[in-house]
């Protein structure tokens, strides 16, 4: 009956998204035995093969029988996520401790969560997906995810103080080469954003890392 029912939910979601991803899960299994997590993961895996999907998992999933036509997302094992590239599987690369976006700034954040630490501005900026992991380079990365979990958030502005001004640097993180990246730099072009978060009302977290810049700073008064 389980498989019966996993088959039937992988079946309809895969006949209403267009995408060629089919994200499993299978993170956090605590009280399930080791070879019952692995054997589930691999029916897993089968079915969603069967509706023309490629499975993606977060990085436990290395340890079930996966090979170069899945994804393993890495968030919390380097350990999982080096054996995911050791199998051949691509990697997603969302460390907790710099990309997840439920993170508090600091202690003073009332929104958030802190179990991966705190992740400031700079810390979600200041690390490269290609070295953060020795066994792991360019090659292996099929792209970076900044997740957001829910649990302290309400509304939308709850969910935009969490996202900004971080998510400008995981574009940053994701599409530059790290040789043209520089917190210095990149701090001073966020600060100039200031205006444009307010024009578009974006609660956003007004870091004391960054120097913003409102209006009042590009005004000069005619003589």
């Amino acid at each position: 009956m389980v498989y019966e029912f996993v088959d039937d939910v992988v079946r309809e979601i895969s006949e209403i998204t267009p995408g060629r991803y089919f994200h499993i899960g299978g993170d956090e299994s605590h009280s399930t035995k080791q070879d019952d997590y692995v054997y589930f993961v691999n029916r897993a895996r089968e079915i969603v093969k069967s509706y023309g999907k490629q499975m993606i998992g977060w990085d436990e999933v290395a340890h079930a029988d996966i090979n170069s036509e899945d994804v393993v997302q890495f968030w919390a094992r380097e350990k999982n996520a080096s054996m995911g590239v050791k199998k051949g599987a691509s990697i997603i690369m969302s460390p907790s401790k710099h990309a997840y976006m439920d993170m508090k700034y600091d202690s003073t954040t009332v929104l958030g969560l802190t179990w991966a630490g705190f992740t400031e501005v700079d810390d979600a900026y200041i690390w490269s997906p290609d070295t953060l992991i020795d066994d792991i380079n360019s090659k292996d990365i099929l792209g970076v995810e900044a997740p957001l979990w829910s649990e302290t958030v309400e509304d939308l502005d709850d969910v935009e103080f969490l996202i900004f001004p971080r998510l400008p640097g995981y574009a940053e993180v994701a599409w530059t080469d790290p040789s043209k990246r520089s917190w210095d730099e990149y701090k001073e072009r966020l600060g100039r954003h200031e205006n444009r978060f307010k024009a578009l009302g974006i609660d956003f977290y007004q870091s004391p890392l960054v120097p913003w810049q409102d209006e009042h700073d590009f005004f000069v008064e005619k003589e």
